[in-house]
Protein backbone atom coordinates (compact mmCIF):
# COMPACT_ATOMS: atom_id res chain seq x y z
CA UNK A 1 0.00 0.00 0.00
CA UNK A 2 1.09 3.12 -1.03
CA UNK A 3 0.75 5.58 2.03
CA UNK A 4 2.10 8.66 0.65
CA UNK A 5 -0.93 10.14 0.03
CA UNK A 6 -1.08 13.70 -1.50
CA UNK A 7 -2.74 16.49 1.06
CA UNK A 8 -1.57 19.75 -1.87
CA UNK A 9 -4.72 19.83 -2.52
CA UNK A 10 -6.27 20.32 0.37
CA UNK A 11 -4.14 23.53 2.13
CA UNK A 12 -6.48 26.14 0.36
CA UNK A 13 -9.31 27.53 3.20
CA UNK A 14 -12.22 27.00 2.41
CA UNK A 15 -15.29 29.31 1.67
CA UNK A 16 -16.07 28.78 5.32
CA UNK A 17 -13.16 29.74 6.56
CA UNK A 18 -12.85 32.87 4.33
CA UNK A 19 -16.35 34.09 5.10
CA UNK A 20 -15.46 34.49 9.17
CA UNK A 21 -12.46 37.01 8.05
CA UNK A 22 -13.30 40.66 8.04
CA UNK A 23 -11.51 40.87 4.80
CA UNK A 24 -11.94 37.66 2.14
CA UNK A 25 -9.15 36.10 2.40
CA UNK A 26 -10.14 34.67 -1.71
CA UNK A 27 -9.30 38.10 -2.67
CA UNK A 28 -6.10 38.23 -0.34
CA UNK A 29 -4.35 34.66 -1.57
CA UNK A 30 -4.69 36.43 -5.04
CA UNK A 31 -2.62 39.02 -4.37
CA UNK A 32 -0.18 37.13 -1.59
CA UNK A 33 2.61 35.98 -3.65
CA UNK A 34 2.70 39.19 -5.71
CA UNK A 35 5.81 40.03 -3.99
CA UNK A 36 9.39 40.72 -4.69
CA UNK A 37 11.10 38.26 -2.63
CA UNK A 38 14.70 39.99 -2.96
CA UNK A 39 13.04 44.00 -2.69
CA UNK A 40 13.82 45.79 0.65
CA UNK A 41 15.87 43.22 2.60
CA UNK A 42 18.10 46.38 3.60
CA UNK A 43 14.74 47.90 5.41
CA UNK A 44 14.03 45.06 6.83
CA UNK A 45 16.64 44.22 8.63
CA UNK A 46 17.32 47.99 9.95
CA UNK A 47 13.62 47.74 11.08
CA UNK A 48 14.03 44.14 12.52
CA UNK A 49 12.37 45.46 15.87
CA UNK A 50 9.15 45.87 14.51
CA UNK A 51 6.52 43.49 15.37
CA UNK A 52 5.63 41.36 12.18
CA UNK A 53 8.83 40.87 11.49
CA UNK A 54 9.77 40.34 15.04
CA UNK A 55 7.27 37.61 15.50
CA UNK A 56 7.45 35.53 12.11
CA UNK A 57 10.72 33.67 10.00
CA UNK A 58 11.82 35.46 6.87
CA UNK A 59 10.92 32.96 4.43
CA UNK A 60 11.56 33.42 0.29
CA UNK A 61 7.75 33.97 -0.01
CA UNK A 62 7.11 36.81 2.95
CA UNK A 63 10.43 38.81 3.37
CA UNK A 64 8.87 41.35 1.24
CA UNK A 65 5.95 41.63 2.80
CA UNK A 66 7.68 41.91 5.80
CA UNK A 67 9.42 44.30 5.06
CA UNK A 68 6.76 46.24 3.87
CA UNK A 69 5.07 45.72 6.85
CA UNK A 70 7.65 47.31 9.11
CA UNK A 71 7.82 50.24 6.87
CA UNK A 72 4.19 50.97 7.67
CA UNK A 73 4.50 50.11 11.51
CA UNK A 74 7.75 52.78 11.55
CA UNK A 75 5.50 55.49 9.87
CA UNK A 76 3.12 55.17 12.55
CA UNK A 77 4.96 54.51 15.31
CA UNK A 78 6.76 57.71 14.33
CA UNK A 79 3.71 59.87 14.99
CA UNK A 80 3.20 61.07 18.48
CA UNK A 81 0.93 59.26 20.38
CA UNK A 82 -2.61 61.87 20.21
CA UNK A 83 -1.53 61.54 16.70
CA UNK A 84 -4.17 60.12 14.02
CA UNK A 85 -3.62 57.35 11.91
CA UNK A 86 -5.78 57.70 8.73
CA UNK A 87 -8.24 55.19 7.51
CA UNK A 88 -5.87 54.99 4.52
CA UNK A 89 -2.74 54.31 6.47
CA UNK A 90 -5.02 51.64 9.06
CA UNK A 91 -6.22 49.77 6.22
CA UNK A 92 -2.92 49.66 4.25
CA UNK A 93 -1.43 47.95 7.48
CA UNK A 94 -3.93 45.80 8.56
CA UNK A 95 -4.70 44.45 4.84
CA UNK A 96 -0.79 43.63 4.74
CA UNK A 97 -1.22 41.59 7.80
CA UNK A 98 -3.79 39.60 6.29
CA UNK A 99 -1.91 38.36 3.54
CA UNK A 100 0.64 37.47 5.55
CA UNK A 101 -1.90 35.48 7.26
CA UNK A 102 -2.48 33.94 4.25
CA UNK A 103 1.30 32.77 3.94
CA UNK A 104 2.00 31.48 7.48
CA UNK A 105 -1.53 29.90 7.31
CA UNK A 106 -0.91 28.07 4.01
CA UNK A 107 2.74 27.14 6.01
CA UNK A 108 1.07 25.68 8.90
CA UNK A 109 -0.95 23.02 6.85
CA UNK A 110 1.66 22.17 4.17
CA UNK A 111 3.93 21.68 7.89
CA UNK A 112 1.41 19.14 9.54
CA UNK A 113 0.63 17.83 5.84
CA UNK A 114 3.97 16.83 5.54
CA UNK A 115 4.32 15.30 8.62
CA UNK A 116 1.33 13.19 8.26
CA UNK A 117 2.82 11.85 5.26
CA UNK A 118 5.82 10.93 6.25
CA UNK A 119 4.34 9.28 9.76
CA UNK A 120 2.03 7.63 7.31
CA UNK A 121 4.95 6.02 5.19
CA UNK A 122 6.96 5.01 8.17
CA UNK A 123 3.65 3.56 10.08
CA UNK A 124 1.43 1.05 8.45
CA UNK A 125 -1.67 3.50 8.33
CA UNK A 126 -4.15 2.98 5.44
CA UNK A 127 -4.95 5.82 3.39
CA UNK A 128 -8.77 5.91 4.12
CA UNK A 129 -7.86 6.98 7.97
CA UNK A 130 -4.87 9.10 6.49
CA UNK A 131 -7.91 11.13 4.24
CA UNK A 132 -10.03 11.14 7.65
CA UNK A 133 -7.43 12.45 10.02
CA UNK A 134 -6.03 15.38 7.64
CA UNK A 135 -9.79 16.16 7.41
CA UNK A 136 -10.01 16.29 11.35
CA UNK A 137 -7.40 18.35 11.46
CA UNK A 138 -8.21 20.98 9.12
CA UNK A 139 -11.58 21.01 10.58
CA UNK A 140 -10.75 21.92 14.14
CA UNK A 141 -8.12 24.62 13.11
CA UNK A 142 -10.75 26.10 10.80
CA UNK A 143 -13.24 26.15 13.60
CA UNK A 144 -10.47 27.54 16.04
CA UNK A 145 -9.78 30.36 13.72
CA UNK A 146 -13.01 31.19 12.63
CA UNK A 147 -13.79 31.83 16.45
CA UNK A 148 -11.05 33.56 16.15
CA UNK A 149 -11.44 35.80 13.53
CA UNK A 150 -15.19 36.73 14.96
CA UNK A 151 -13.61 37.98 18.04
CA UNK A 152 -11.61 40.66 16.18
CA UNK A 153 -14.58 41.26 13.61
CA UNK A 154 -16.43 44.20 15.44
CA UNK A 155 -13.24 46.23 16.60
CA UNK A 156 -11.26 45.81 13.46
CA UNK A 157 -14.81 46.51 11.18
CA UNK A 158 -15.16 49.98 13.13
CA UNK A 159 -11.18 50.87 12.77
CA UNK A 160 -11.66 50.28 8.65
CA UNK A 161 -14.70 52.15 8.67
CA UNK A 162 -13.59 55.18 10.43
CA UNK A 163 -12.29 58.17 9.24
CA UNK A 164 -9.23 57.71 11.49
CA UNK A 165 -8.04 57.16 15.00
CA UNK A 166 -5.41 58.08 17.32
CA UNK A 167 -2.38 56.41 17.50
CA UNK A 168 -2.61 54.77 20.89
CA UNK A 169 -6.23 53.44 20.27
CA UNK A 170 -5.12 51.92 16.40
CA UNK A 171 -1.41 50.98 17.69
CA UNK A 172 -2.97 49.19 20.87
CA UNK A 173 -5.53 46.82 18.40
CA UNK A 174 -2.89 46.07 15.66
CA UNK A 175 -0.50 44.74 18.35
CA UNK A 176 -2.82 42.66 19.62
CA UNK A 177 -4.18 41.94 16.43
CA UNK A 178 -0.84 40.61 15.24
CA UNK A 179 -0.06 38.99 18.58
CA UNK A 180 -2.92 36.96 18.46
CA UNK A 181 -2.52 35.67 15.30
CA UNK A 182 0.85 34.84 15.74
CA UNK A 183 -0.44 32.48 19.01
CA UNK A 184 -2.89 31.08 17.20
CA UNK A 185 -1.02 30.12 14.16
CA UNK A 186 1.40 28.82 16.75
CA UNK A 187 -0.89 26.68 18.59
CA UNK A 188 -2.77 25.22 15.90
CA UNK A 189 0.85 23.97 14.22
CA UNK A 190 1.82 22.28 17.84
CA UNK A 191 -1.13 20.92 18.70
CA UNK A 192 -1.80 19.30 15.65
CA UNK A 193 1.47 17.84 15.27
CA UNK A 194 1.43 15.90 18.74
CA UNK A 195 -1.75 14.33 17.49
CA UNK A 196 -0.80 13.33 14.31
CA UNK A 197 2.20 11.45 15.54
CA UNK A 198 0.43 10.34 18.56
CA UNK A 199 -2.72 8.80 16.40
CA UNK A 200 -0.53 7.83 13.19
CA UNK A 201 2.62 5.74 15.70
CA UNK A 202 -0.05 3.50 16.67
CA UNK A 203 -0.46 1.57 13.29
CA UNK A 204 2.80 0.11 14.22
CA UNK A 205 6.50 0.61 12.19
CA UNK A 206 6.18 -0.94 8.85
CA UNK A 207 8.77 -3.07 7.57
CA UNK A 208 11.65 -2.51 5.02
CA UNK A 209 9.63 -3.85 2.43
CA UNK A 210 6.82 -2.19 2.96
CA UNK A 211 8.63 1.18 2.90
CA UNK A 212 10.35 0.13 -0.23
Amino acid sequence: MNNNVSLSNDLALSSSAVSGFPRHLSEVKKNSNNNNSSKNKKTRKLNSDFLADFLFAEHSDNAALLSSLSRKEYLIREKPNYGQVSNREMVALLNGFDRLYVIEHARMLKGLSNTLNDLSTKYRMPDKEIKELWKECKNSIESEHNKKMDSHKPRYNSLVMSCSASVADFGEFYKYYVKSWNKALKKSEKKWKKKITERVSKYGVASPKQKA
